[in-house]
């Protein structure tokens, strides 16, 4: 099912499944600004990334000396989520741990994500609640992919991602198992990223942003439509898109956790970048995309 959220300037549509952003529409143009998920190139549109970002080491995990397994970016984007609330302009979307989840990842849990519009753009908001009795660690993060054709003729290679605030970040290089290697981590005052196939031939380009406010636009050199996220709070930012495939998108990916450490313990509780919440705690986290 989808649910279809609009105003005077943009119309949205979410999927049930996975609470999935799938369409935002501009409606003076008619242009969908997010990627159409054709699967020739990648199945998805923007998922969300829970209870862990990018890839766990062999995909695997320990909790107390317990081993667990959980693909990349976690379940939640694979998991139906019940429709809480639904407004004209907002809806609130919620998936609680069950038998399933807790094979995965042994917590009780409840996670809401709520869209509301204002004007040209979309905020996407995280809750999430910990009603165990003990500390609950955690990752979450969006993968939201936003099309390089928001106009008739536009070419991959037009299209220019910048990055504003903070001067300086610290670049984070992915291994051949898809982990980073912080011995490697170098500092980069980066401001601009041409977009090309080969942009991405390293997988994606992260910057950890170590909670800082993050403004990325994404946009073409040929005319004014672009795709603006902001958020107040991530730890890392990640910027990826298909190599070599062909797909006409460019991901913009506010992370408040990141994938394993290329040294990492693979204790659950210990890893780089998580998230823990005391019992009956919640954490919220949130960003913005803006469009036209």
């Amino acid at each position: 099912m989808t649910v279809m959220l609009e105003n005077e300037h943009i119309r949205v549509c979410i999927n049930e499944h996975g609470a999935e952003l799938s369409e935002i529409i501009l409606k003076k143009t008619g242009a969908n600004y997010l990627w159409s998920g054709d699967a020739k190139y990648w199945g998805r549109h923007a998922p969300v990334l829970f209870p862990t970002v990018g890839k766990l080491k062999n995909d695997e995990y320990f909790i107390d000396g317990k081993r667990y397994s959980m693909h990349q970016h976690g379940f939640a984007r694979d998991m139906d989520f019940e429709v809480e609330e639904k407004q004209r302009t907002r809806a609130v979307f919620v998936l609680k741990s069950d038998s399933e989840t807790k094979k995965a990842y042994p917590f009780e849990f409840v996670l809401k994500i709520a869209y509301t519009l204002f004007e040209n753009t979309i905020e996407t908001a995280y809750t999430v609640e910990n009603p165990n009795s003990q500390e609950m660690p955690f990752g979450i993060g969006a993968h939201p992919a936003f099309s390089t054709q928001l106009q008739v003729g536009d070419e991959y290679d037009d299209y220019v991602v910048e990055i504003t605030g903070q001067k300086s970040r610290r670049f984070l290089p992915l291994n051949a198992e898809g982990l980073f290697d912080l011995d490697k981590a170098t500092e980069k005052d980066l401001f601009e990223i041409n977009v090309s196939r080969e942009t991405f031939s390293n997988d994606a380009i992260v910057f950890c942003n170590d909670g800082a406010p993050v403004e990325v636009v994404l946009k073409s050199k040929k005319h004014n439509h672009q795709v603006k996220m902001t958020s107040d709070d991530t730890l890392a930012l990640g910027i990826w898109s298909c190599y070599p495939k062909d797909g006409q998108y460019v991901c913009l990916e506010p992370w408040w956790s990141i994938a394993d450490t290329a040294d990492t313990t693979q204790d659950f509780r210990k890893k780089y970048g998580i998230k823990t919440l005391a019992p009956n705690e919640t954490f919220n986290a949130s960003f913005k995309i803006a469009i036209k």
